[in-house]
């Protein structure tokens, strides 16, 4: 008898759930959602204060994803920031798994933007245009259960961001920007991130400089006071590098990781970001350099060792150590096997711009230190126990010391 019951009741609720799903069904085949398009925008209006236009169809998938897809869209600027919106798309997709919603969790499908441009500004006031998305909410009732959240992926294809800052003033801009992830979930890490694009900045060259980010894993705790991040690669333009960083994030920082290079030609970095490399009598000298090294970040005091550095034909092996605060001066030491140090002067040519060095950006750091070499050479002159002290101050770069022959 009880097992009969028991059958007659799962019976019934398969019968309620199947009702249910030919609803959805139904709903999804014979509504058409365009026609709740005003009501969207109303409240996304009335929700942020800005204006929000969906321009494209809005279409319905379902089961099992009940997804949302939509053409073109617009939100618009805050009063004051142009007639220009501040995000526009032309493709936009979110879907959700039908049956945890009905248990109270958000499982979403992966979030795709295409086509999408979004215009950050800073005035010379201050103000910026993300200020005041939404207003004023009402605070959350602190006995409802949260709403269990998991996304699939986020995914941007061909989209564009330009960042105005006119307190500076500066313009930086990502176009044909791609992200991709795996997975989101609260306190789970992040997995195959993905995000590449071409940078553009005042004085980079025109076509801009490529960029690649790829992490395979990171983790972060929800309230983001430390990370750990096993394994990095960055591309900018030709320069390549991989390294990893772990530590304690917050208003005193404790961080350490690793990092190496490839073997990139630094001038042809410098020219793609816009900085002219010094002239030298050997047209082909700084076209080489390689760099690894392992550092640390303790509450503002930085070190870096060891240090490893090949320029050109000449190997380097040093450190780098920098003590808190505003007064501390930061120490080096170089040492490399051998440099033709003719190849490195500049020109004889009178008519030409001397190389300046940014002694102005320097002097933040001030630093003492020593370079050197276990043999050097200039046109025919050798010498063996090359040691060059260095020291940058209030009075500007000089040497404090001859070199030794």
């Amino acid at each position: 008898m009880r097992f009969r019951l028991l059958k007659w009741i799962a019976l019934g609720l398969g019968a309620l759930i199947a009702l249910a799903l030919i609803a959805i069904l139904v709903i999804v085949w014979v509504v058409d959602p365009n026609t709740f398009k005003p009501r969207i925008e109303t409240a996304v209006r009335d929700a942020t204060g800005r204006e929000f236009t969906l321009a494209g169809d809005i279409e319905l998938g379902f089961f099992p994803w009940l997804a949302l897809r939509t053409g073109e869209g617009r939100f618009g600027n805050a009063p004051g920031f142009g007639s220009e919106p501040m995000v526009s798309w032309k493709r936009a997709q979110l879907g959700a798994r039908l049956l945890p919603l009905l248990r109270g969790e958000l499982v979403a499908d992966r979030v795709i933007l295409e086509g999408a441009d979004v215009r950050l500004i800073r005035r010379a006031d201050g103000t910026a245009n993300w200020e005041g998305i939404g207003g004023e909410s009402e605070p959350r009732d602190p006995n409802a259960e949260p709403m269990e959240l998991r996304i699939d992926g986020i995914e941007i294809r061909g989209s564009r961001v330009s960042f105005v800052d006119e307190t500076v003033p500066r313009r930086i801009e990502v176009a044909s920007l791609n992200l991709s992830t795996d997975g989101i979930e609260p306190g789970k890490p992040f997995t195959d991130t993905e995000v590449s694009g071409v940078l553009h900045m005042d004085g980079f060259a025109a076509a801009g400089v490529p960029f690649e980010l790829d992490v395979p894993q990171a983790e972060v705790p929800e309230d983001f006071s430390a990370i750990d991040m096993p394994r990095f690669s960055v591309k900018l333009g030709g320069f390549e590098a991989e390294g990893g960083v772990q530590g304690a994030l917050g208003d005193q920082p404790k961080l350490a990781g690793r990092i190496g290079s490839n073997e990139f030609d630094p001038r042809a970095l410098l020219a793609a970001v816009g900085v002219a490399a010094p002239k030298t009598t050997d047209a082909t000298a700084l076209g080489k350099l390689q760099f690894s090294a392992n550092w640390q970040l303790d509450a503002g005091a930085v070190a870096i060792e060891p240090f490893e550095l090949t320029l050109d034909d000449t190997r380097f092996t040093g450190h780098f150590r920098h003590a808190a605060g505003d007064d501390a001066v930061g120490e080096f030491a170089l040492r490399g096997d051998s440099l033709d140090i003719a190849r490195y002067i500049p020109p004889p040519d009178p008519d030409s711009e001397p190389f300046v060095l940014p002694t102005a950006t320097l002097k933040q750091l001030r630093f003492r230190g020593v370079v050197e070499l276990e043999r050097a050479t200039l046109d025919e002159v050798s010498m063996k126990g090359v040691a060059l002290r260095l020291l940058l101050d209030e009075q500007g770069l000089r040497q404090t010391t001859g070199m030794a022959p």
